[in-house]
Parts: C-alpha cells; structure tokens; sequence
C-alpha cells in the first residue's frame, strides 16, 4: 500500500495523525490508528483485488448484525459522514477504505486450558447459531445492495492456469456438487466464512468478532465446516489421532451451543466432511494463485501446499472422524 492511498485515507477518517501501524490483512491492507485519542481500524481494498459491490453487502449486513444484538466491532464514519470512501490511485485506479472500532480484549490463547476449552467451544457456537439465526431474516437495506451468492467470489472469476490440473478438476467436481443442494433460508443465507480463531477477540469472557471481509450467501454447514477446519489446526496436522479426538470433543461443545440459537435439519450434518474437504480445495487454490513470492518461496509454506495438493488429488478425508456419532450425539442435545 503506497504512503499517498494510507496517507488519504487517514486523513479521510480523521486519524489524529499521518502514521498507521500495520495490523495484517491477507493482502497486508489493514491497519491501526488513533482518533480523537482512540484506536481504531482502517481497511484499504484495492479495486484490482477487491469489489465494492461486495464491500457495500459487508457493510450492510455488519450493520444489520450490530443493531440485532452480535458483538462486533462497527464501521465507523469518514469526516464526509460516509461508511465507505473512495481514493483515486495514479489517476485511474481506486482503492475503497473503511474504518471499524477497535475491539476490546485479546486474542484466545490456544495453549490457556483455562480459557481455550469447552465452555469457550459453546459460547463460540452460540454466537455463530445467532448469526444463522438472524439471517433467517436479513433483508438488505437498500434494494440496491447486490447479493452476493457463494460462487461470485475471486476464485470463480480468476484464471486458474497455473495451478495443479489434477486439483483443479477436483475443485471443478465440488463446485458441480455445490450447484445441486438447495437454497432455502434454514440453510442457506448470508454467513461469516471465515470465523476463525483470529478473527475475534475475547473481552471479559465475550466474543467480540471483525474481519466480515469474506461475508457471502452460502450454506450455514460449511460455516461450521470452516470453523472446526482451522479449529483442529491447534492440534499437530501429523498427529491424526490427537486430531480427530479433538474434533469430537470440540464439536460436541460447539453445536450444543449452537442448538441454543439455531437449528439445522439433519440432512446438512452428513455434508460437513464434504465441506471440511472443500475448504481445503479453496484454501490450496486462494493460497496458490494471491500469497506473495516472497510466500509462496517460504519452505514451510511450499511443504503446507504441497501436503494439501497430495491430500486433495488423492481424495484423503480432511478429518477422519465418525460423523454417525457426531450425528447421534447431536440428536441428544
């Protein structure tokens, strides 16, 4: 991000002073500053990355969550009173820049026995049960606000040349699987996709989330599927056992917290393998065609995605758990 584009945008949300400090961000586009002697969180998408249809439907719904009741961290608004502003780069190009609250609190500690536990699994599920569970009944507030439909994302758009064949046509046979479930709102509808552990803080025991960046309409099981995907990646990925007893037990947490907010039919637990194996299909091609170079040059990021590639081509389950049981267990709560 140039010095102009973080400059102006600053000055836009009228940061106490020129300097941001860089937070993260996939594409290194988010950042911290200070106003009026608070901090806070400005986010830049690039027009060649990012589309401001998309950006418009993340700010509505967070919106929209934000007045129902979900902790969050809210948009905030520039100096001209907008949620969203728009900067002119070298002459032609557009990057759109938002700000958000600062959420309180720290990140969870996956080593804290005290804090990473079952107790948190369930609060974890019931905060993601609500959103289901409102989105049962989003509307957006203007009728201009573009869906944005699970298959309208980068990955479907881009060229895919240069990726492994062989994953490319198992990523061309989930996607045809994907085509034929049905859509109706007690499972499907606008989603996180992408509430993982460090997209959220802990404040006083609560989960405070931000990062709506990937928000979409999709399917509410491979929202869990995405949640319990990076979930296990606490446990060592060679320690398959460890693993899948993890899984269980975290699962078992999660959607009795889940069940108090929000219920789904049957039907869509017996897919969670099959989500849990797309995720890591989209991971491997997200990872493949936008990490950096000087990533993708990483010996330990080129052994990760080689793992995945193998695992993928060879049709290896993500996790190899007993779903009857998870099924059965779930009957119970």
């Amino acid at each position: 991000m140039d010095k102009g584009t973080l400059s102006e945008g600053a000055q836009r949300f009228d940061a106490d002073g020129p300097e941001l400090r860089l937070l993260g961000g996939f594409s290194s586009n988010v950042f911290e500053g200070k106003r009026n002697g608070e901090n806070f969180v400005l986010k830049f998408y690039p027009s060649t990355v990012y589309k401001k249809e998309a950006i418009i439907a993340e700010l509505d719904w967070v919106r929209f969550l934000h007045s129902s009741g979900v902790k969050l961290t809210p948009p905030l608004r520039s100096t001209n009173g907008k949620y969203l502003e728009t900067i002119t780069v070298d002459g032609e190009k557009e990057c759109y820049v938002l700000a958000f609250e600062k959420a309180k609190g720290s990140f969870i500690d996956l080593k804290d026995t005290e804090t990473w536990n079952r107790d948190f699994y369930h609060s974890w599920g019931k905060t993601l049960g609500k959103i289901h569970r409102l989105s049962k009944h989003y509307i957006p507030s203007d009728e201009v606000i573009q869906r944005q439909d699970w298959n309208m994302g980068l990955l479907f758009s881009e060229d895919l040349c240069g990726v492994n064949k062989a994953v490319v046509q198992k990523w061309e046979e989930y996607v045809a699987e994907l085509s034929k479930l049905p859509k109706d709102k007690n499972g499907y509808g606008m989603i996180h996709h992408d509430l993982h552990q460090r997209n959220f803080y802990v404040h006083h025991n609560e989960i405070i989330l931000f990062d709506f960046g990937d928000c979409e309409y999709n399917w509410f099981i491979y929202d869990i599927a995405i949640v319990l995907y990076h979930a296990v990646q606490s446990i060592d990925e060679y320690d398959s056992k460890e693993r899948e007893k993890f899984a269980y037990l975290f699962m078992k947490a999660f959607l009795e917290g889940y069940l108090t907010e929000n219920n789904l039919e049957s039907y869509w637990y017996t897919k969670l393998q099959f989500f849990l194996n797309y995720r890591r299909i989209f991971s491997y091609l997200f990872f493949s065609k936008y990490l950096t170079k000087e990533q993708k040059d990483n010996k330990r990021v080129v052994e990760k995605l080689n793992v995945m590639k193998s695992d993928i081509v060879r049709d290896i389950p993500f996790l190899d758990m007993n779903y009857n049981d998870l099924l059965r267990d779930r009957e119970q709560i």
